[in-house]
């Protein structure tokens, strides 16, 4: 059994939920603890990914009648289905025989089946059949299903939650839902270029802290996002509420071939705890930050690109953002060597530029010590 985060706090002298709301009023981050302790990280499980919304896939990947795609929400392992009925299904992706996983890449079948022993699920989800179980006294096919997962689109994006009695999706995103509009209706009419996936050394916050703060965008970002966009206090735009957290910049760099006349630049929504859009008028990109444990993590990234674009320019803005997030893993891998140390008791914020900080760690708190 998971230990509560009282215990936990206990166990490794951390301040309790008062002290902690105190440290971040202050402009403190949260202790270093919470970025490699493995009780920490799974109570994280339960506490934060098993009950919240992960991006899961474009509509497009399970656009058909028996298409599928795989994804995942923290350590749970998840399956979007397109079922003949046409709706939209989400289940978790463990055959309920000996717990393989139903499937380890996205498709489309008429039926869903386990390569480990052939158990058979139809779109819906139900157990069809069983090699051998007419010789299995009371066995009946009926009552076994894949467990649900609660499934939403937020335009076309397709998000997912362990919790089928979790709030709405469109609750969690209403703070930011005007702002991502201008994002979901721009994007909708981007094509797919590639996917970009970084393997990073550190715990899932601090990749996703840094996602959400541009403080450090003019020194590790230099030759990257650092020129391409504004980021200077006054020109970096940032606001931030309980789920979500907003971003818009202008361009500051183009090709001499291009006029910037009417564009409207840089744009970036992320929702608690792990997903994440942004946007400008060459490319966009979607993805997510998963937690793989305690000290490592996992990141996708699928980017898209203006249709009629210059091809160039389009190059170079998706060699630009393959930059900008290689230099993001080597930051926070190195960031994570500070953690560790225990030198340091705990970050020290400057709110002026890393408000988001604040909002991303006081919604880590709340979700561990409710």
């Amino acid at each position: 059994m998971t230990p509560t985060m009282d215990q936990i706090a206990e166990r490794y002298g951390l301040p309790d939920k008062g002290a902690v709301a105190d440290l971040l009023d202050a402009g403190r981050g949260l202790p270093v603890a919470f970025y490699s302790a493995p009780e920490i990280y799974r109570l994280e499980q339960e506490r934060i990914f098993a009950k919240s919304w992960s991006y899961a896939c474009h509509e497009s990947a399970v656009a058909k009648p028996g298409d599928y795609a795989v994804t995942r929400a923290g350590d749970t392992p998840i399956m979007v289905v397109h079922g003949r009925d046409g709706q939209l299904r989400a289940f978790v992706n463990v055959c309920k025989h000996r717990l393989h996983s139903i499937a380890e890449e996205s498709g489309n079948k008429p039926l869903l089946q386990c390569p480990y022993h052939g158990w058979t699920y139809g779109l819906d989800g139900k157990l069809k059949t069983a090699p051998r179980s007419d010789r299995e006294p009371n066995f009946d096919c009926s009552t076994i299903s894949l467990d649900p997962v609660a499934v939403e689109r937020w335009d076309q994006w397709v998000f997912v939650n362990p919790d089928v009695d979790a709030a709405p999706l469109h609750e969690v995103v209403a703070g930011i839902a005007d702002n991502a509009k201008t994002i979901n209706d721009d994007l909708r009419g981007y094509e797919f270029q590639v996917r970009y996936e970084y393997d990073m050394n550190c715990n899932w916050k601090l990749w996703a802290e840094n996602a959400v703060e541009c403080y450090h965008c003019p020194t590790l970002h230099s030759t990257s996002f650092g020129k391409t966009y504004k980021t200077s206090p006054d020109d970096y735009h940032v606001e931030s509420d309980a789920n979500t957290i907003w971003h818009k910049a202008p361009i500051e760099w183009l090709p001499s071939s291009v006029d910037p006349t009417g564009l409207q630049g840089f744009r970036f929504a992320f929702t608690f705890p792990s997903s994440f859009f942004a946007l400008d008028d060459y490319v966009g990109f979607v993805g997510s930050v998963q937690p793989v444990g305690p000290e490592k993590c996992w990141a996708f990234v699928d980017m898209y690109a203006r249709p009629g674009a210059d091809p160039v320019v389009v190059k170079e803005w998706l060699d630009m953002w393959d930059r900008t997030l290689i230099e993001d893993k080597r930051a926070t891998d190195v960031q994570q060597i500070g953690y560790n140390s225990g030198r340091v008791p705990s970050a020290r914020l400057m709110l002026d530029s890393e408000s988001p900080l604040q909002t991303f760690m006081r919604g880590v708190a709340d979700a561990l010590y409710a």
